[in-house]
């Protein structure tokens, strides 16, 4: 028995990859259909959010139809639960076709037995869901001598207070299936501590979703029990982050030497292939007169790439910048200059706290604005910690403009 695993394939929305040419909002379905036929799978299960939204059923129709009848033509049954973006238009496109089955349609928990396996499921009915879905877990169902499988959509660790079916990892213990298949986070991840894994999203959809992607292998022993799921890459490119070490540069040329060997070292260690795409974080100590802002600028970093191995790697335009300069902030710290007054605040965790603070509340402002919306705010408030990083880089930066302004500072 032969299973393939995803979900969170948001058919309708279009991946958010800078070089890559061609990406369609199916692109990964396809590719999806492509391997389950390559691999001749017997089962591909889907744990919601195959669909972005409501909306975008008139762009999902026709792939979705097309890839489920090459599936059903080749013999491959498709099994699946509906998520929060897809509760409605998943359920109504799959009555399209005779080559899938949804579980669990209505919140009312579901089984499926095919090819010697018992499939459970539970779909969300719509598209807010703040109770456990476990909590109404139909035991009847894993009283059977098949194996089971269990597919879900939910929020594994979250408070109570999360709209998208919370679960504490403990709950699927107690369920007596001994291997859940969720959906909901991007991420691809065995729980740890949990009879339970997420798929993550078969295609990375921006720059957030770093990793490894693609979809799950598992096949099953003789007995009741599971081989250990193996994601198999399915992604043509990939989002990390790449840390250059810029400590005692002192020039530009070697600012881009460093960058050179900090991408062909870091490349080398990842396997597989494709298009790598890289945000830099730069680190180190480095020379006051060295602006890395202006060498590593968006311009310049938009048409640098190499070829390293099997991937082609490109740094994104963007940086998190982590340097320090090699100056002594106690030693400008003395005096009353304006240049001792920030050096005295960066060295002051107090201080530090009160400018972050101040960092938030503008984030905050901005969070609030009518472009901000309708995004989901929890995803994107940052830390205590991010938001210190973030005022003393600011404050850093401040400091080496004001050191090599024309108006004095060390010269």
């Amino acid at each position: 028995m032969k299973i393939l695993c995803c979900s969170d394939i948001h058919m309708g929305r279009i991946p958010s990859v800078p070089y890559m040419e061609n990406l369609l909002s199916h692109s990964s379905w396809d590719a999806i259909v492509s391997k389950a036929l390559e691999l001749k799978a017997d089962v591909l299960t889907l744990s919601g959010d195959v669909v972005e939204q409501e909306e975008h059923w008139f762009e999902a129709y026709g792939p979705l139809l097309s890839g489920l009848k090459k599936l059903g033509e080749a013999g491959i049954q498709v099994i699946g639960v509906g998520g929060n973006h897809d509760y409605s238009a998943f359920p109504s496109l799959a009555k399209e076709s005779p080559h899938i089955k949804i579980l669990g349609l209505g919140g009312e928990w579901e089984h499926f037995d095919h090819k010697g396996v018992r499939f459970v499921g539970w779909s969300f009915a719509e598209r807010r869901v703040q109770q456990n879905p476990l909590d109404s877990f139909d035991h009847a169902l894993t009283e059977t001598e098949l194996p089971l499988l269990g597919l879900l959509h939910c929020d594994v660790g979250a408070p109570p207070s999360s709209r998208y079916a919370p679960v504490a990892l403990h709950d699927f213990s107690r369920t007596s299936v001994p291997l859940w298949v969720l959906g909901h986070i991007h991420k691809a991840e065995v729980l740890k501590g949990g009879n339970a894994f997420y798929c993550g999203s078969p295609y990375a959809l921006d720059s957030n979703e770093e990793g490894m992607h693609g979809l799950w292998l598992l096949e099953k022993e003789e007995d009741k029990t599971w081989d250990e799921p193996k994601l198999v890459p399915l992604c043509p490119y990939r989002f990390e982050s790449c840390t250059v070490s810029l400590d005692g540069v002192q020039s530009e040329d070697e600012a881009r030497t460093a960058l050179s060997r900090a991408l062909r070292e870091f490349a080398s260690e990842i396997p597989f292939g494709g298009t790598l795409l890289c945000s830099l974080i730069l680190e180190g100590t480095i020379a006051r007169t060295l602006d890395v802002r202006n060498i590593f600028t968006q311009e310049k970093l938009e048409v640098l790439w190499t070829q390293i191995g099997d991937w082609e790697v490109r740094p994104l335009a963007r940086l998190k910048d982590n340097t320090v300069f090699d100056v002594d902030l106690q030693e400008l710290s003395e005096g009353t200059s304006a240049i001792a007054l920030l050096a005295r605040k960066l060295l002051d965790e107090s201080e530090l706290k009160k400018m972050a603070a101040q960092y938030k509340s503008l984030d905050m402002e901005s969070l609030h604005s009518p472009a901000f919306q309708h995004v989901d705010q929890n995803s994107i408030i940052k830390s205590e910690e991010e938001y210190i990083r973030l005022a003393t880089q600011a404050a850093k930066r401040l400091l080496f403009a004001m050191i090599n302004s024309e108006q004095g500072g060390l010269r």
